[in-house]
């Protein structure tokens, strides 16, 4: 007869279905919809202390005070994380004798079945501390887990050798470490993608996601860098928050955001609308990501620091300080990272996260900390924006090839908005065509970036540049046509700036026609002279406003995806873009 066939009976000594974790299943999943108001970390603190608790009742009724022998969590267990249909991660540790291995070998028969047939998912071994060691130092998701180990019940004293020794093996293999964590993060996000630009993100695995989350905590582990905290801890509660709305809606333990449970989690977490919950999860994604990248960047320059024949190395030998290389008006280059000059008072400095901006992007500089913390303090610019900001501004998207990494740190830290508050409503927005793989704001600024290698086509590229940049702005909730919306928005927006009323106004013109030139050529016929006169005829007759719509078109398209700009609609654009030239017949065309 089967544990899962027996009866139960208190008369008798033996108890086949241990009451620790009989009921545990119904009672995480009644314990979690009870909390389902209370604050995230409140109500998986409570179920942690539920599992922990059932899980000692457990192995004290089954196994008893054996010595040399406990029971450890890992994972999200052992972070006190787990959501309410989450897998136990569990680890039976023995002290590796022969007594001890025969012990842990019966303890573990009488561990799992039970929690089988609870239905409880579980995910366990049975190891010793040498076993433990070895493991960690061959499989890096294990090792990961093994940092979080959690004692539950049996021996603490070898919980804690576990623990030590673990810690201790991961600090000392902190140079090959590194890199493994490194190309494991790769690794996720080319399978997974990007969390903030997911329809259907996978809250674990995506770039940006619960794992990176993990992965900090394993880098400061090593001692290298520290790790951040308040935004980053706030983007990991709130993902842990869906994560734990998604498996009450479903009853599972899932972790990815389907669109058929989507709008139930929504409304489980009190959204009006499945893209602001969408968009919430861009938000904490980006937000995991930069910090990932940061810290990342931390840990190998101190591994280079350390290193024999570094500058750090040499300056410490010669006795002499670090260089510092001035880049700007306040503004220095440490080894590599962009900082605040000494006595430099940033607190009246209007043009400074503009200039810090312009200066990271032109010479491929990162941030540091204290910098990023410092232009949250500098006062907004004013309206209209200074000549200096608008320079700096127009040296930014110049830059392209840093500007995606130098953009992404400034919005994640919430620069952008304040320079453009138009920005805030297109922030993290989701897209919902098929061709588009960013959200609208990213989507905008990878526009940019493919726009700025096409200097050569036209004769102005700041307005292409900044047109590219503000493209899609017309993309917010309920707008019927974005086009006509954003050209709508971008007289106040460039006086806000400070622009000149042509460029203004052509920038208006081209984000109101931006689709033009694609929808004519594909669905009109291209060599006709009278759809080249139409098309020239909504850009004011200009050959040189057509000639940007043609850089805009094709920047906007590749920005989108791969699918969006195919050889067949290059050259529908180009045999319409031959014909307005030729029925054009010089520089403007009436």
């Amino acid at each position: 007869m089967g544990l899962s066939d027996s009866v139960r009976d208190d008369s008798h000594a033996e108890v086949p279905h241990p009451a620790g974790v009989r009921d545990l299943k119904r009672e995480r999943a009644e314990l979690a919809a009870s909390l389902a108001d209370h604050p995230g970390r409140e109500r998986r603190a409570a179920l942690a202390e539920l599992v922990y608790a059932r899980l000692t009742e457990h192995f004290v009724t089954v196994v008893g005070a054996a010595k040399g022998l406990t029971l450890a969590a890992v994972g999200s267990v052992g972070r006190g994380e787990a959501g309410p249909y989450s897998d136990l991660d569990l680890v039976l540790l023995h002290d590796g004798t022969s007594a001890g291995k025969a012990l842990a070998a019966d303890a573990a028969q009488k561990l799992w079945y039970p929690i089988w047939d609870a239905s409880l998912p579980l995910d366990h071994s049975t190891r010793s501390l040498v076993e433990c060691r070895q493991v960690a130092s061959k499989d890096l998701a294990a090792a990961a887990g093994l940092l979080d180990l959690r004692h539950i019940a049996g021996d603490d004293s070898l919980a804690q050798q576990a623990r030590s020794a673990i810690l201790a093996d991961w600090r000392s293999a902190a140079r090959t470490r590194l890199p493994e964590l490194l190309a494991a993060s790769r690794a996720r996000s080319e399978r997974f993608g990007e969390l903030a630009y997911l329809i259907e993100p996978n809250l674990k695995e995506s770039r940006g996601g619960l794992r990176d989350y993990v992965s900090l905590t394993a880098l400061a582990a090593t001692w290298l860098t520290d790790k951040p905290h308040g935004a980053v801890d706030d983007a990991a509660n709130h993902l842990l928050d869906v994560r734990d709305a998604l498996q009450i809606v479903s009853g599972r333990a899932v972790q990815i955001v389907g669109r058929h449970v989507a709008a139930e989690v929504a409304e489980h977490m009190k959204y009006d609308d499945v893209d602001d919950l969408l968009s919430s999860i861009a938000d904490a994604g980006r937000t995991i990501a930069f910090a990932v990248d940061t810290t990342e960047r931390g840990a190998r320059r101190s591994l280079e620091k350390s290193g024999v024949g570094s500058r750090a190395f040499l300056a410490r030998r010669r006795g002499t300080a670090p260089r510092h290389v001035p880049v700007a008006e306040g503004l220095i280059d440490v080894d590599g990272d962009l900082a605040l000059a000494p006595g430099h008072d940033a607190s009246g400095d209007v043009t400074l996260p503009l200039r810090a901006a312009a200066a990271a992007a032109t010479r491929g500089l990162g941030f540091t900390p204290s910098l990023l913390e410092t232009l949250t303090t500098c006062p907004e610019p004013p309206r209209p924006w200074p000549a200096e900001a608008r320079q700096h501004f127009a040296d930014l998207l110049r830059a392209s090839n840093h500007l995606v990494g130098v953009w992404e740190a400034l919005d994640v830290d919430r620069q952008v908005v304040r320079w453009l508050p138009q920005w805030a409503a297109v922030r993290n927005r989701p897209q919902r065509n098929a061709f588009h793989v960013y959200t609208v704001d990213r989507h905008m600024v990878e526009t940019v970036v493919i726009a700025g290698r096409m200097k050569r086509q036209v004769k102005d590229l700041d307005l292409l540049l900044h047109t590219a940049l503000f493209h899609d702005i017309g993309k917010q909730a309920g707008v019927a046509d974005h086009s006509i919306e954003g050209a709508a928005m971008i007289p106040d927006l460039g006086a806000q700036m400070g622009l000149e009323p042509a460029f203004i106004a052509d920038m208006a013109t081209l984000v109101r026609e931006h689709l033009t030139l694609a929808d004519f050529a594909t669905a009109r016929d291209p060599n006709d002279p009278t759809v080249a006169r139409e098309l020239v005829a909504r850009l004011d007759g200009r050959l040189d406003l057509f000639e940007m719509l043609r850089a805009l078109t094709e920047a906007d398209a590749r920005a989108a995806s791969p699918k969006a700009w195919t050889s067949w609609r290059e050259q529908l654009v180009d045999t319409l873009s031959a014909t307005v030239r030729s029925a054009a017949g010089g520089p403007q065309v009436g």
